[in-house]
């Protein structure tokens, strides 16, 4: 009988530390864009160029397999709030179709923002659409 209890706590045990494993995997978020390294430096102009010229080489370089930051430097055309608690940041690039589409949580957009304002932002970039697209975007303290 002993034998038999012993199979049963440990079966209970391994599924208990299983389901555990589990749901905290689950509600894992995402790491945080502020603390990760970044991988290149440009201006919002260089990088659309990049994209513009080459674009699978861009992505090899920009987007890569895994996640990698991009910091890019620029001018603001416009602030679009979503009204979904994300807030879009577009970059000026020297293309009027164009630009660079930062999105932000709302309460990580510094609010001294403005259009015309010079930032640098670090963000994951996504790659092209119409627009070259970071996500998970927040901003860099210029010092």
């Amino acid at each position: 009988m002993e034998r038999k209890h012993l199979i049963v706590i440990t079966a209970v045990v391994v599924l208990l530390v299983g389901a555990t494993y589990g749901y905290l995997e689950f509600n894992r978020g995402v790491a945080g864009t502020a603390s990760m390294p970044v991988q290149e430096k440009v201006t919002a102009g260089e990088l659309l160029a990049d994209f513009q010229t080459d674009e699978a080489a861009a992505n090899q370089r920009y987007v890569g397999m895994t996640e990698q930051v991009v910091q890019v430097s620029g001018t603001i055309r416009a602030m679009e709030p979503l009204g979904t608690g994300v807030t879009n940041v577009v970059l000026e690039t020297g293309d009027d179709l164009a630009g660079i589409v930062c999105e932000f949580q709302d309460e990580e957009v510094p609010t001294d923002w403005r259009s015309g304002a010079d930032v640098t932002i670090k963000g994951i970039c996504t790659g092209l659409l119409m627009d070259v697209v970071l996500v998970r975007c927040v901003a860099v303290e210029n010092k």
